[in-house]
């Protein structure tokens, strides 16, 4: 491991490449990292790490520490599979939240460029082919929606999508019609465990009707995974910060506990020039991350702490969400 790279980071991000990155948690190495441009070399476990999706914390089989592991990338992508009345609202909701948004259909009528003008690509294509040639290891962000026309197809694609890991699989269709697609699933082999990462009926439980309503239900979904697990990133003005060289503390949230509102991967960069970018999950968890992060800036040194929601006369009495999140605290520069 070598020690902070930030910069080198922030820089390969912008650049358009997918960074592995593996931080020590634990030890005289904490704080140290290593990353990977384009590769997927993650440290030798001593668990068996094969069906992790990163971000995750694993054992260095040589040193005992712990490390996190995460792939981290500027561009997060939604594939939409069906260019249907309910994709159309989909499309423009994904570009609003910043995703680079691809469409495919098998139905030249409904993979017209001019349906969907905010998307950044349409596809006609058979759905197999598409998903079977898919250069799935360039998009380590994707979340993708299966809307198709009907269960056959919905079943074509998901059957193809289980195959990889995904931020977000969503496939709209009642609750019958999707048992009747997981059950043809199972019996060829597909496990519960990956049925278990498709959300089925499509979008949060909110009374949706049109297909206005349905997308924003299933745009909620797709937030509330997101900001739940994996793949929370750096934002562009974090890695320009980074790329120009500013200096100071990343805190970054390596584990979170209960109802703690923002996931592993979390970051807020404390900038030596006053600065704050990104956030831990506000309340009085992030109050007590910037108090320890001003102390840190002095300091120079990097820590792990746990911070409790729970704690307290505000946990107590219900004013503040509960939980538990661990920050790592990194030197940069």
């Amino acid at each position: 491991m070598q020690e902070n790279s930030y910069q080198q980071l922030a820089q390969a991000i912008l650049d358009g490449h997918t960074v592995c990155r593996m931080t020590v948690l634990d030890g005289d190495d904490m704080g140290k990292s290593r990353n990977v441009v384009d590769g997927v070399p993650f440290v030798d476990a001593a668990e068996d790490i094969s069906a992790c999706k990163p971000p995750f914390i694993c054992t260095d089989r040589k040193t005992g520490a712990r490390v996190l592991c995460e792939t981290l990338c500027q561009q997060k992508t939604l594939l939409v599979c069906g260019g249907g009345h309910v994709s159309m609202p989909v499309v423009k909701l994904g570009k609003m939240l910043g995703y680079r948004v691809l469409v495919a259909d098998d139905r030249p009528e409904f993979a017209e460029p001019s349906r969907f003008p905010e998307a950044d690509e349409v596809v006609c294509r058979d759905f197999t082919d598409l998903l079977v040639h898919l250069d799935w290891e360039s998009l380590p962000d994707l979340s993708v929606v299966i809307v198709t026309r009907g269960h056959a197809a919905d079943t074509v694609c998901l059957r193809e999508v289980l195959r990889h890991t995904c931020t977000y699989v969503g496939m709209i269709g009642s609750k019958r019609k999707n048992k009747a697609v997981f059950d043809l699933l199972r019996s060829e082999g597909v496990t519960e465990e990956q049925l278990s990462q498709v959300h089925a009926p499509i979008g949060l439980s909110i009374g949706a009707e049109t297909p206005e309503e349905i997308a924003v239900a299933i745009v909620g979904e797709l937030i509330q995974t997101r900001r739940g697990s994996a793949n929370a990133g750096l934002s562009e003005a974090m890695l320009t910060a980074l790329a120009e060289g500013q200096t100071g503390i990343m805190a970054t949230v390596v584990r979170k506990q209960g109802s703690a509102p923002r996931g592993m991967g979390a970051r807020m960069f404390f900038m030596d020039n006053g600065h704050k970018l990104g956030t831990v999950g506000g309340g009085l968890a992030e109050y007590e991350v910037c108090q320890k992060a001003e102390t840190l800036k002095q300091e120079r040194k990097p820590c792990l702490l746990t911070f409790n929601m729970s704690n307290g006369e505000a946990g107590k009495s219900g004013m503040i969400c509960g939980g538990m999140i661990d920050v790592l605290f990194e030197v940069v520069g």
